[in-house]
């Protein structure tokens, strides 16, 4: 059965990766998202023998290296069974039940210690009961307590495969908060889509206090072709590119991403509020995990998905970005783990874990689907825009402008009419301006010592002197100005001169042929200077 599932698993995810479908995209300018791996191991127990994984065994995609991997692991098993059976010693058979699974227990948890950190990886454990009966609770309670300790501190989904729903595995099962079905469904155990497992998780801002709803998962959906309808050509072709030249990036860049156990709450919106260019076309799937919810979380999922139309709901996943793995916490170990059992609590609860690295959110806008679903949309972040909600409407207002004024007044002659410079007119002209305020100022001063007053001069009066210098000198240059002729400069960098009373603004035109930086792709300040601190504190923890 381990084997049959190993080669499902290989078959699936190889096949799933092919398949275009949306993932969740990076969150930040310190790289991209890893690539998505899976791990198997197994533990069997068969009468007094037992074999145990004793590592997470990583799934590859490459046909020759899993079956020799897969062929490794079931050889090393079928071998250590048949040595405990050619075993004449029978030393095994002295052993109780409890002991036996005394053994499992400290086996299992030493697989829960090589787990990620929280966040990091999703936990599937299948429990395949091979005989009707279940053992005794008693005996086994170690190991029932090992799996307890995945499902509470590692969020593992666990499922009981049983030929009898009915069976004395029900009572185990309730303990886990297990799913329990056929052994003829166990194919059908792990979702492939599956992105993102948790709980929706509501503030009650007035009194401080919260209201949890376990047992949802976000899955991925087929993804929509990127809408670069409200970007500029040069935008969006380039974007296109990069949506085809997806695979073609260097791991170098990728970072790892650690994930929140709660969607959080913020609040309902129109979605009339929302700029169009704040919501993408990544679209995902909010469903229930499992078969055991609470009647609560389907009855909240009910509500989020009868919102339709102009009606939505706003919510936010923490996510931790590092740039190296994050190593297990120490407060999840088996040891905190016993420690903590032994003091008998009512309700089991999970340690607070303080991660490394840089925080940041994804939001998620929740509605109908239409067909009685939840889709999640996925909501751009100031961050994730940078700068292009800015640009895209200032476009926009100009654009509305434009669409206004073009009957009576046309852009294109009005800038023709400008006269125009070379970049070294303008050099020339602003060093001989400079020349002339220190001549008007020295002649200033030397006629206050003429009328025997002190040679000094205070700060509003040298700024009056200076734009009055100014204004005179651009006046006298406008009236010699030449007639506008066109011309091309050899840096292909036309300047122009607006002026306005004593006020001038320098414009730049570039060629139709120097599209490239585009203006909607230059990074804001603010981001480049979170990317210089996070690569001094990348340098720092090296």
């Amino acid at each position: 059965t381990a084997a049959a599932v190993y080669q499902f698993l290989k078959e699936s995810c190889n096949s799933s990766i092919n398949v275009n479908v949306s993932t969740f995209p990076a969150c930040s300018v310190a790289g991209i998202p890893g690539v998505k791996k899976w791990y198997f191991a197994s533990h069997v127990i068969c009468s007094y023998y037992q074999f145990c994984s004793s590592d997470w065994e990583e799934i590859n995609f490459d046909t020759q290296k899993n079956e020799d991997s897969l062929q490794t692991s079931i050889a090393e098993c079928l071998g250590a069974i048949q040595n405990f059976e050619e075993d004449d010693s029978n030393s095994r058979e002295t052993l109780s039940m409890t002991d036996i699974y005394d053994e499992a227990a400290e086996s299992l948890h030493q697989l829960a210690d090589k787990l990620p950190a929280p966040g990091r990886a999703m936990v599937d454990v299948i429990l395949q009961a091979v005989e009707r009966d279940g053992p005794k609770l008693k005996d086994c309670l170690p190991a029932i307590g090992a799996l307890k300790h995945l499902r509470e501190w590692h969020s593992a989904q666990i499922t009981i495969a049983a030929n009898d729903s009915k069976c004395s595995w029900q009572k185990i099962a309730d303990y886990l908060s297990a799913d329990l079905v056929s052994s003829d469904s166990v194919m059908n155990i792990i979702d492939l889509k599956e992105l993102w497992r948790g709980k929706i998780q509501i503030w009650e801002r007035k009194f401080g206090s919260e209201v949890s709803f376990p047992e949802f998962c976000m899955k991925s959906t087929s993804a929509k072709t990127f809408s670069t309808s409200h970007l500029s050509s040069p935008f969006a072709a380039k974007k296109e590119r990069q949506l085809r030249n997806t695979d073609a990036l260097s791991e170098a860049s990728s970072v790892f991403h650690y994930y929140g156990p709660a969607l959080e709450f913020l609040q309902m919106v129109v979605l009339s509020d929302l700029p169009s260019f704040f919501i993408s076309d990544l679209e995902f799937e909010l469903s229930l995990a499992g078969k055991n919810i609470k009647e609560a979380s389907t009855l909240l999922l009910d509500q989020i998905s009868s919102l339709s139309g102009k009606v939505g709901a706003l919510f936010t996943l923490p996510c931790n970005v590092s740039s190296v793995v994050i190593p297990s916490p120490a407060q999840l170990s088996t040891k905190k783990w016993k420690e903590y059992m032994a003091r008998k609590p009512k309700v089991i609860t999970v340690p607070e874990i303080e991660l490394k690295g840089e925080s940041c959110r994804y939001y998620f806008l929740l509605q109908g689907n239409g067909s009685g679903g939840c889709k999640a949309t996925l909501i751009h972040s100031a961050s994730q825009i940078n700068g292009t909600a800015t640009l895209a409407a200032v476009n926009g207002k100009l654009k509305t402008k434009s669409e206004e004024t073009e009957s009576s007044f046309c852009i294109g002659d009005f800038i023709k009419s400008l006269p125009h410079f070379c970049g070294e007119e303008i050099v020339q002209r602003e060093k001989k301006l400079s020349r002339l305020q220190v001549f008007a100022l020295k002649e200033y001063l030397k006629r206050k010592e003429l009328i025997k007053q002190p040679p000094v001069i205070s700060t509003d009066e040298f700024k009056n002197l200076l734009e009055l210098t100014r204004g005179c000198f651009l006046d006298l240059c406008n009236t010699s100005l030449p007639k506008p002729v066109l011309q091309k400069v050899a840096n292909k960098t036309r300047s122009c001169t607006v002026t306005s009373g004593r006020v001038v603004h320098y414009i730049f035109l570039a060629e139709s042929d120097l599209l490239e930086p585009n203006p909607l792709e230059w990074p804001e300040r603010h981001v480049l200077q979170n990317l210089e601190n996070f690569e001094k504190n990348k340098q720092k923890m090296r």
